[in-house]
């Protein structure tokens, strides 16, 4: 990953200062992370990972044209002419320079997290943001304490808003990226049992999840899904403005069958056509209305906005393949994303059988066996044609689904997966694609269905 800087001369001076750095530094245009990566001119900042110790690549960073490098243990003197600064912590120093540098402009700060459906409500914020504001977004899913910080680092004078997304598996993350952010409202999506193996049960997460609007200001704003009992009873410094599917909150809105995407109709009637079906989706957009609406985009541009929209690759997407319809949902997985994407293909309007394709759902701990168990009792109560499970957590769905009386099967190899679903699915089958990011399952899609 590497990012560009849109004010090189005042970052170089950052350096200087924060550094110490008292002979002339190179200009640095850049930071990256990635030695593949660099551009001439570039701050280059090694991590130390589980498998690879970024100061391994120094040496091709500088032949690449990295003119300063972060290291955090002793190295091979670089060429003459790469300025080395000695930190004690290369991902930590990351977010502090990346703090300093969001410290020194003051566009306002939306900053986005939740359980599920994080990075398209980010994507929807930018796009109804994006017709009013000078708008910098996160790109993908940039939400780490090394992502979310390469993205402060992209911020200029010229931004008047930054949206920003939030991620987090373990105690304390959020609250450590909010204090990077520093955000002027904070909206969370939802709260369920994710990433549990480390934050213990859905309390820590949504203990997690809280640390977002405790760290906003007092005349600051948290957006808040009066659908989720967990989040309405957050507390917050910040001014609350409410969203709801069901009423009585600021603003409203409810999911409608009927147009081919589906539509997300607004108390006042106006009505929004999305480009996929879905209820979770609707939610998701809901929460870009409310964000709209407190910063005063008009309705019209809201809606033309979302009706524009498409969400990311692997988040929902609909795909037509030789008459065959594929819903890529593979980017991630939990158990309340998981179920309301199989109640997303349900409506998905179907001539032959709805063929559901899952890897495993990681991250949950001593909750795994019960959450893979629910999704075969889901299968099997909702008529699912067939079910082709990936992964040792979901022999636990597909031995549920199986008693339930659905046609599974159970696969240790991907590639053997793919290659029973491209020899049986026919034209006007749907085929819904799930699975934590670990299980890649996106590669079922492209070899299942080549070009």
């Amino acid at each position: 990953m590497r990012v560009s800087l849109a004010d090189p001369p005042r970052f170089t001076a950052l350096l200087a200062e924060r550094y110490d750095i008292t002979d002339p530094l190179p200009k640095i245009g850049g930071v990256s992370i990635d030695s593949r990566r660099i551009a001439p001119g570039d701050l280059f900042i090694p991590i130390v990972g589980s498998r690879v110790d970024g100061h391994d690549f120094i040496a091709p960073a500088v032949a690449a044209g990295a003119s300063a490098v972060l290291v955090e243990h002793d190295v091979p003197p670089p060429p003459d002419g790469t300025c080395l600064i000695r930190v004690e912590h290369t991902v930590r120093e990351l977010g502090a320079l990346s703090k300093a540098w969001r410290d020194l402009f003051s566009p306002s700060v939306v900053a986005i997290t939740g359980s599920n459906g994080k990075t398209t409500t980010k994507d929807m914020a930018a796009a109804v943001c994006g017709k009013k504001f000078r708008l910098l977004s996160a790109e993908a899913s940039l939400n780490s304490t090394i992502g979310l910080p390469l993205t402060l680092l992209r911020i200029g004078a010229d931004h008047q808003l930054v949206v920003l997304e939030l991620g987090s598996n373990r105690p304390g993350e959020i609250a450590y990226l909010a204090g990077l952010a520093h955000p002027d409202i904070g909206l969370i999506t939802n709260v369920s049992a994710t990433h549990v193996a480390h934050l213990e049960d859905q309390q820590g997460v949504i203990r997690e999840k809280a640390a977002l609007f405790q760290a906003l200001p007092a005349d600051g704003a948290a957006l808040v899904n009066l659908d989720d009992p967990a989040l309405a009873a957050l507390a917050t410094p910040a001014r609350r403005i409410t969203f709801s599917s069901l009423g009585d909150a600021d603003v409203t809105g409810h999911y409608q069958d009927g147009h081919p995407g589906g539509s997300l109709v607004l108390d006042d009637g106006l009505e929004i056509h999305l480009s996929q079906p879905g209820a979770h989706l609707a939610q998701n957009a809901l929460a870009a209305v409310a964000l709209g609406v407190h910063l005063d985009v008009p309705r019209e541009d809201i809606k033309a906005a979302l009706e524009a929209f498409v969400p990311p690759a692997g988040r929902g997407e609909l795909l037509r393949l030789n008459g065959i319809t594929v819903i890529d949902d593979s980017y991630n997985a939990n158990l309340a994303s998981t179920l309301a994407g199989l109640r997303t293909l349900l409506q998905v309007p179907s001539t032959g059988r709805r063929i559901v394709v899952l890897g495993d759902m990681l991250e949950l701990g001593r909750f795994s066996q019960e959450h893979h168990r629910q999704v075969g009792v889901f299968a099997a109560r909702h008529g699912i044609d067939a079910l082709l499970c990936y992964g040792p957590e979901t022999r636990e769905t597909y031995c549920t689904a199986l008693e339930g009386g659905v046609d599974a099967r159970h696969f240790n190899e991907r590639s053997q997966l793919a290659h029973v679903l491209s020899e049986s699915v026919a034209a006007g089958d749907v085929v819904y694609v799930k699975g934590s990011r670990g299980m890649a399952m996106e590669s079922v899609i492209s070899e299942a269905f080549p070009p």
